[in-house]
């Protein structure tokens, strides 16, 4: 794949940053400090080894085994057991994105030069990186404390020379990719496998990806709900800027300020209107996006932060080897259930405008029909819609509120944010659906209502029925769904401003 564009390792990467970095787009390079920090590492702790100094996973058993002391001989047999061993996911694999995202979060916790391993560790990470060798992982097996185990285990089996790749879009097993493009495998030396598999990476991967979704997905609920604010002839009044002044709630102001933009010049938007009020979906968009907005903004803090953090153990200081927590997902796991709640909102106000655009008011047709009763319409589209809400709101169940006893009671209390994890990219996908539903009931409106647009949302009408013609009669509409979702995923937003949670 080719790279685009590089990136310092030792660089404040922002979102869009990671964002390039999912879809396989830099090149990651490295400073002689960041270099000479991770050496430096190295030797603090081959010292202390040499020193005789019990060190928890260098030269013991790892979890509840913690007591019991290995022979130096076994030192280097100790680590690649221990990939080989904790390497026990289940489940689907994860997407490419997060495979990228995990590699290199993990080279750049490495880097901080805290975790005691060789460079030659970086430089594997970065060459599976650059070559677009991807790691096959399973999605299940992380409790989310004592690091990501089991997930990154599999991501790690790669350096050894075992386990299975993703290259150049095919499975195939990683020893064969690395014979093929003559890469010799890592013979593991003392800590270097625990330093690999103890991390949050896993986790941070999933909300970085989901930060990365939920930001488009917050513009495409804004856009789309102006689309539907048109078709079912929804008042201005709710937009007004006074009203966004007095509530001092930034996503609120932010939500008001870009619908207004979107439908800056279009007539029906201003007129006067016969009825007093709209429903709750459409006059309090602000206030539920908004909110929505808001969560996010926090979700994004606290995983860029991550971002930066070294979350192995145990870590290598100047003076001394310290066990500690650094590893548990808690923070990590009360954001994603925050913002798995936060992205649920979306799609739930968003189907509860599909509902008021096919209930036949305002001038509309049951159902957006053509001849209501020979047709349905719309009409089952309301209900996939609503599935798909209601399979999301089971998904906002907290995952952070659970917690099972582990490793004979060493490991008393885990986050379960990698659960937290796979569930928000779960809501994501649905999310995503349930906007494209909208729109595809949204054109149905302002076309069948004869309303008038703005000039913005005329020429995306027009761009979309360039691909996806309007139907004559009842049709497919799992096809039309389809197309309106890669036609939202697809189409390009210029103004980076609106991929910014308020910030």
């Amino acid at each position: 794949m080719k790279k685009t564009f590089s990136l310092k390792i030792e660089d404040k990467w922002t979102i869009s940053d990671w964002e390039s970095i999912a879809n396989g787009k830099v090149r990651i390079s490295f400073s002689s400090a960041t270099k000479k920090s991770v050496h430096r590492s190295r030797k603090i702790l081959e010292d202390k080894i040499a020193s005789g100094d019990i060190i928890y996973g260098v030269n013991t058993g790892f979890g509840s085994l913690c007591s019991t002391s290995v022979s130096q001989s076994n030192l280097k047999k100790l680590q690649v057991n221990l990939i080989r061993s904790h390497a026990a996911g289940t489940g689907n694999t994860v997407s490419p994105q997060i495979s990228r995202l995990m590699l290199v979060s993990k080279i750049r916790a490495l880097s901080k030069g805290y975790s005691g391993v060789r460079w030659d560790i970086i430089e594997f990470l970065n060459l599976l990186y650059s070559h677009d060798i991807l790691p096959v992982i399973p999605e299940m097996g992380s409790l989310g404390a004592s690091g990501d185990l089991a997930p990154l285990a599999h991501m790690s089996l790669v350096l050894i020379g075992e386990g299975e790749v993703f290259y150049e879009k095919k499975r195939f097993k990683a020893k064969d990719v690395l014979k093929k493009l003559n890469i010799a495998p890592i013979e593991l030396v003392e800590k270097e496998g625990l330093a690999l598999i103890n991390g949050t990476q896993f986790m941070l991967s999933h909300g970085l990806w989901a930060i990365i979704q939920a930001r488009y997905i917050s513009y495409w609920a804004d856009w789309v709900s102006s689309m539907s604010i048109i078709g079912f002839d929804a008042s201005s009044a709710p937009f007004d800027p006074r009203i966004q002044k007095i509530r001092n709630q930034k996503g609120q102001m932010f939500v008001s300020k870009r619908i207004r933009e979107f439908l800056l010049d279009c007539p029906s938007f201003v007129k006067e209107k016969d009825h007093i009020q709209d429903p709750y979906s459409f006059r309090c968009i602000p206030q539920v996006h908004g909110a929505s907005n808001d969560s996010w903004t926090h979700v994004q803090e606290v995983f860029l932060n991550e971002a930066d953090a070294v979350t192995d153990n145990p870590t290598v200081f100047s003076d001394e080897v310290i066990s500690a927590g650094n590893f548990h997902g808690q923070k990590l796991a009360l954001a994603m259930d925050y913002g798995k709640m936060a992205l649920a909102e979306w799609g739930s106000i968003s189907e509860r405008r599909i509902n008021q655009l096919t209930l036949g008011k305002r001038g509309l047709k049951p159902f957006l029909a053509t001849n209501p009763g020979l047709e349905s319409g719309l009409m089952i589209l309301q209900y996939s819609a609503a599935a798909l809400v209601s399979r999301n709101k089971q998904r906002t169940v907290p995952s952070s509120t659970d917690s099972i006893d582990s490793s004979a009671g060493q490991e008393d209390h885990v986050s379960m944010g990698a659960n937290a994890a796979t569930d928000l990219i779960e809501v994501i996908n649905g999310v995503w659906k349930i906007v494209s539903m909208e729109l595809v009931c949204a054109i149905r409106s302002i076309e069948s209502g004869e309303r008038e647009s703005s000039k913005l949302i005329q020429d995306f009408i027009n761009s979309y029925r360039s691909i996806y013609p309007s139907p004559k009669g009842d049709s497919n509409l799992s096809e039309e769904i389809n197309a309106a979702e890669i036609f939202l995923r697809d189409t390009l937003i210029e103004d980076s401003e609106f991929l910014i949670f308020n910030e």
